[in-house]
């Protein structure tokens, strides 16, 4: 039903308004839709409390999280904890850590990803899945997977370069810096044929910090 709007004439007492009948019925009308729509018909649910929170206990919920392009995307470090389908990649993404992360898929497969800490200016730490604790750790990385490098907190002094060796040019294939538009964040895609199973990252204002990456 489409909203009903009730007469209320050009000026005040000038009898060509709705009477108070068939105004009133109007009124209920849409107050029979609202209840309808949000409720059980006699009393509306609570779907939103009072910290602005969508509490919803039951029902086939419908809502679309839907955006064209990355560049549409919001912050990440605002919607910490939100989730995106972004049309342009035909992926999933969640915010996590100040970056848009996409999920597992059979565009990008298997997704890990190591969030990067420093040792001064000697050495680079990660944490994540099987991560090594202390300096400068060792990777082992698979073909076909996709690793993503997480150096957002220290890009400024300490960028961090997947290299075909210490102090050597840029491995490039599979390669993404600044992922989603997120500075210091590296997408790794392991290609299966790569020119160079044996790689380092390296931080590219200090040699000392590098680490071994290899491919298998």
């Amino acid at each position: 039903m489409a909203l009903q709007s009730v007469g209320i004439g050009s000026s005040a007492n000038d009898g060509n308004g709705d009477t108070l009948r068939s105004g009133a019925t109007k009124i209920n009308a849409n107050f029979t839709e609202i209840y309808a729509a949000l409720g059980n018909g006699t009393t509306l649910t609570d779907i939103i409390n009072s910290s602005g929170i969508i509490d919803v206990s039951s029902g086939a919920n419908k809502i679309v999280f839907y955006y064209a392009n990355l560049s549409d995307l919001p912050s990440a470090s605002t919607y910490h904890g939100a989730v995106a389908h972004v049309h342009a990649t035909g992926g999933l993404y969640f915010a996590h850590g100040g970056a848009w992360i996409r999920l597992n898929d059979e565009t990008t497969g298997p997704v890990t990803q190591y969030t990067a800490g420093v040792n001064g200016s000697t050495a680079y730490t990660f944490t994540g899945p099987g991560a090594t604790s202390g300096n400068n750790p060792n990777f082992t990385f698979y073909k076909g997977h996709t690793y993503l490098i997480n150096n957002t907190a220290n890009v400024s002094s300490h960028p961090l370069q997947i290299r075909v060796s210490s102090g050597g040019s840029a491995f490039t294939t599979g390669v993404t810096d600044n992922y989603n538009s997120t500075s210091g964040l590296t997408q790794f895609i392991v290609p299966h044929e790569p020119s160079d199973t044996s790689l380092v990252y390296q931080c590219t204002n200090h040699s000392s910090m590098v680490g071994n990456i290899t491919i298998v």
